[in-house]
């Protein structure tokens, strides 16, 4: 029974061993193992992260709603990479030297970052479900609303990663403290577990649905057309993109999101033994989004070998741009679905 007391004050060990979490007193094999493989996740995340937004900064051609939310998605992976970095000098034995505060930072930073990760691939589902059932390339929204959606995706992420901090936590509820978080309560992880499976769920509706859609729409154009193998090209190509990025998905997140799940609700199942490693693999989501949504376009290619070989702007952004166009289209399905050509498809 709780006795209502806080323990604001308490020492982070104090929770942990309420919780039977193992808190390290000096750095092992493994710990190091995974701070390695961490920093490195890290460096490459924020570097390629940071590649992409540079990328659409300069090449005038980017400027459209869809690529402003990859760049916003990249700003949420690279602060992800920064949130992750954070946690690899504040973990293990440097863990008993944590405050109650600084211990809820160190968790809310990887809280927003994730949230804002997930929250822009909804948004990108979402303008992309909206663009193809209006026959268009490139959503009409203006750079205002697009603007007004980041803010929304960003203050949604801050007070997701606030929410423990000013009082959804277990220090004045001892006994409903969790066992991967001994700070959070089961309630929190349950919520936050349950929030990202939904979002999970919603966009494999979005994109099943874009995919029958095209599918249906190619088939009945290819009776009319001529274009038949073009639009089977383009719908095996948008159905490669949504098994990649549903794929990359499922495999990153799903096992640490069960994980949270049966730490609150199955009391003798040993959870604590491999947190660690699907927290790694739910952070190589972040690294993976910048190839998935962006390394397929063959422009975006182009002007990433233009700023890692520090060529001029003009060369990226004065390219012939019928030829680069057409060149990119067919690798264009995560930015622009099934969109090859806008009347013949969809």
């Amino acid at each position: 029974m709780d006795d209502g007391q806080c323990y604001y004050n308490e020492t982070i060990a104090f929770f942990y061993n309420r919780s039977h979490k193992y808190l390290a007193t000096e750095w092992n094999a493994v710990s190091k193992l995974v701070m390695g493989l961490g920093i490195t996740v890290c460096i490459f995340i924020m570097l390629a992260n940071l590649l992409v937004m540079v990328a659409i900064y300069i090449n005038r051609r980017f400027h459209f709603p869809i690529y402003y939310l990859m760049a916003n998605l990249a700003a949420a992976d690279f602060f992800a990479g920064l949130a992750y970095f954070y946690l690899m000098f504040n973990t293990g034995p440097n863990t008993r030297r944590l405050t109650v505060s600084t211990w809820l930072l160190r968790q809310g930073l990887i809280d927003t970052s994730l949230t804002a990760s997930v929250a822009n691939l909804l948004a990108i589902a979402i303008e992309r479900h909206i663009t193809v059932f209006r026959m268009q390339l490139h959503t009409r929204m203006s750079n205002r609303r697009v603007v007004v959606v980041i803010v929304i995706i960003w203050t949604m992420s801050i007070i997701m990663g606030a929410i423990p901090s000013v009082g959804w936590n277990c220090i004045c509820a001892i006994d409903t403290c969790s066992n991967m978080a001994p700070l959070y309560s089961n309630s929190y992880l349950g919520f936050w577990a349950i929030f990202n499976l939904v979002t999970f769920v919603v966009m494999v509706v979005l994109y099943a649905h874009i995919f029958m859609y095209v599918r249906q729409r190619t088939m009945r154009m290819s009776r009319h057309s001529s274009g038949q193998r073009r639009n089977r090209d383009t719908m095996m190509s948008l159905l490669k993109t949504v098994v990649i990025v549903l794929g990359a998905f499922i495999v990153c997140w799903t096992p640490g999101l069960v994980l949270l799940l049966l730490d609150v609700v199955c009391s003798n199942c040993n959870v604590l033994t491999y947190e660690k490693f699907f927290l790694l693999l739910a952070e190589f989501n972040s690294a993976m989004n910048p190839i998935i949504y962006s390394y397929r376009d063959k422009e975006m290619s182009v002007t990433f070998k233009q700023i890692l070989c520090c060529q001029r702007q003009e060369n990226v952004n004065g390219t012939a741009e019928g030829s680069d166009r057409s060149a990119s289209s067919i690798n264009h399905t995560v930015l622009t679905g099934a969109h090859h050509n806008d009347h013949s498809v969809v």
